[in-house]
């Protein structure tokens, strides 16, 4: 994927679609924070609460993109058109930068 190369604090992104899972890379030399089946919970996770921010669109407008920052990662959830496109970058990445950046490649968001 292009976005892995966006920056250097990118540790994983997948693509989300119908609350799977159907793409991923993960930058080499960088060991997976959390188990196969925490992984799977992690990524539907993102998931719900994607679906849970649909109420708010009509007063709020749709959401661009959610971020929740924890000691060890900082886990991004792009809106697209077609799905999320889900990150987890290191705790002190510029997430501003990085999602300027995937904006720039025209993804649909």
């Amino acid at each position: 994927m292009h976005v892995l190369g966006l920056d250097n604090s990118v540790r994983f992104v997948g693509r989300i679609k119908d609350r799977k899972l159907i793409s991923f890379a993960r930058r080499q030399n960088t060991a997976p924070l959390l188990d196969e089946e925490l992984s799977n919970m992690a990524h539907y996770q993102a998931s719900v609460k994607a679906s849970w921010e649909d109420m708010f669109n009509e007063s709020l407008g749709k959401t661009n993109w959610l971020i929740t920052s924890k000691e060890k990662v900082k886990l991004i959830t792009l809106f697209l058109d077609d799905g999320l496109l889900i990150l987890s970058t290191e705790p002190n990445s510029d997430h501003d930068l990085i999602i300027s950046k995937i904006k720039a490649l025209n993804l649909k968001l």
